[in-house]
């Protein structure tokens, strides 16, 4: 998974981690927002999704057909 830190203790926990969404490339915080995975497609293509685009896809990977998981819920 490819995580980036963020922030002045970019070297924190999760929570200061970012991902990006697959189709529209906006930045999913780890801990922050929720996130959709294809846990075929994750490890090639880090396939990670928004909601908005989890269910504009009716929660089906894009690249592969299969059913997309959630990842990661806020608290």
């Amino acid at each position: 998974m490819m995580l980036k830190p963020r922030g002045c203790n970019s070297s924190g926990h999760k929570g200061w981690y970012e991902v990006k969404c697959r189709i529209c490339a906006k930045k999913i915080y780890l801990g922050d927002d929720i996130i959709y995975y294809c846990p075929k497609c994750a490890q090639k293509y880090d396939a990670y999704f928004c909601l908005a685009d989890a269910k504009r896809v009716y929660m089906r990977c894009p690249y592969c057909e299969g059913e997309l998981q959630l990842f990661i819920q806020t608290t």
